[in-house]
């Protein structure tokens, strides 16, 4: 792990216990966010806020939070080293990969790039451990949400495929990855 230099504008860490609240706190205002600015998946985030708090310092959820010294907790992602069953196929479970999911940044910080550094800190944090990729699911119901695909792609995302879910009808899950690579000048921006 690296350490904090004087240039790095954030940290990211491992998610503690303690860290909980906070990250609650920024669902819900991400939550308020989305409803407020028309995205209908919003509800979801609400409801589910103290629960997907409740995995971050939880030693099955290999959560990381990214911190900036004036605010706090700005961004929080889960980064497994297991790819789900479904998207996937058994050749692709058996690679070495990061799964990214639950991604969620501070509203009161947005068009600041906090989510791509994130996605570019997991590539550089699975090259360094060794993982071939970095993969990322978006479940979109209709055609709500395909946003966030396109949103991936500009970034340099490859969708792998899109597959029905397995219990609701209305809803596709998108699987999409990058080679997971060493990242220049990311420690400029993000220490860890």
């Amino acid at each position: 792990m690296t350490t904090a230099t004087a240039t790095s504008a954030y940290l990211i860490r491992p998610g503690r216990a303690l860290d909980r609240p906070e990250v609650a706190k920024m669902i819900r205002a991400r939550a308020t966010w989305m409803r407020d600015s028309g995205y209908g998946r919003w509800v979801g985030w609400e409801r589910n806020a103290d629960e997907l708090a409740s995995q971050v310092g939880d030693e099955e959820w290999p959560t990381w939070v990214l911190c900036d010294s004036a605010n706090g907790i700005v961004g929080v992602t889960t980064a497994s080293h297991e790819t789900p069953l479904t998207g996937w196929s058994e050749d692709e479970r058996d690679q070495r990969a990061v799964f990214l999911q639950s991604t969620i940044t501070d509203p009161h910080f947005t068009g600041r790039g906090l989510g791509v550094l994130i996605a570019f800190w997991a590539l550089d944090y699975a090259a360094k451990d060794g993982h071939d990729w970095v993969r990322r699911g978006v479940l979109t119901v209709g055609k709500d949400n395909r946003g966030l695909v396109r949103y991936y792609r500009r970034q340099g995302w490859r969708v792998v495929r899109a597959v029905p879910h397995s219990r609701r009808r209305d809803v596709t899950v998108w699987s999409l990855q990058r080679p997971a690579e060493r990242q220049p000048g990311l420690s400029e921006l993000v220490a860890w």
